[in-house]
């Protein structure tokens, strides 16, 4: 339990702060209709990845060139 919740407000941490700052970046306000174009673009492209299978290639693809998650 307490896991979660330490993963929730780590997770959440960097939105909430994002929120008090956000009148500040006048550049995000100025461009926010092609972040959000991009971003969806983007996350349609991961949709039909995943749906695919082509996420599996290539995470071997990364895997092989970068020799894998050796740990910390």
């Amino acid at each position: 339990m307490l896991y979660t919740f330490a993963y929730v407000l780590a997770f959440a941490a960097p939105f909430f702060i994002m929120s008090f700052f956000i009148g500040k970046l006048n550049w995000i306000k100025k461009y926010n209709t092609v972040i959000v174009r991009v971003w969806g673009i983007l996350m349609v492209i991961m949709g039909i990845m995943l749906f695919l299978d082509w996420m599996k290639k290539i995470i071997i693809f990364f895997t092989d060139l970068f020799g894998g998650f050796t740990g910390f």
